[in-house]
């Protein structure tokens, strides 16, 4: 089975520069939490990323106030970081750290088929992942229809990001409750 609609691409955006900080350089990136990360450290792991059409290497990255600092080893004055601004930080996807066996970023799942685990019927496509401060819920969509699935391991049965899908064991009465 595969992806369909949401095969990664070669790169995913990391969030929009929205302003400058401080006299060196210092670009304030308002973080794309819908594809990526907003991990500094992992910013950091990537060593470069894409502002408009330019690779730029990464000096230093450092969470504040809900944004990450990006240093940039080739941006050395506000008024080149100013010049940025509105622009979209991409990362090369190759270049993102592994995670550990069950971790996935948002880009690689983003768009997989959800199989109900009991029937194995299509129950649509993620589309969205909420971050809640319990757990994730996983935005699933099938035409105009919706469903909601909290993702744990007790719903979340196994994502094959090599064969493209994910499966699912919905909670008893979800689905019924969706189906009208």
């Amino acid at each position: 089975m595969s992806k369909g609609p949401g095969t990664v691409p070669a790169t995913v955006g990391l969030g929009k520069v929205s302003g400058a900080h401080g006299l060196r350089g210092a670009l304030k990136v308002r973080a794309d939490a819908a594809t990526a990360t907003t991990d500094p450290e992992v910013i950091i792991a990537l060593g470069e990323v894409e502002i408009g059409d330019r690779r730029h290497r990464v000096a230093d990255a450092s969470r504040q106030r809900g944004q990450v600092l990006l240093y940039l080893e080739d941006i050395t004055t506000r008024d080149q970081a100013e010049a940025l601004v509105g622009q979209e930080v991409r990362g090369e996807v190759a270049r993102f750290p592994r995670l550990p066996a069950g971790e996935f970023y948002w880009f690689q799942v983003l768009g997989l088929p959800v199989i109900n685990d009991g029937d194995g019927a299509l129950l649509g496509h993620l589309q969205e992942i909420i971050a809640t401060p319990a757990h994730d819920v996983y935005v699933v969509r099938r035409g105009d229809g919706e469903l909601l699935l909290p993702a744990v391991e007790e719903v979340i049965s196994e994502i094959n990001l090599e064969e493209g899908w994910i499966r699912v064991t919905p909670p008893p009465g979800l689905l019924e409750t969706y189906a009208h």
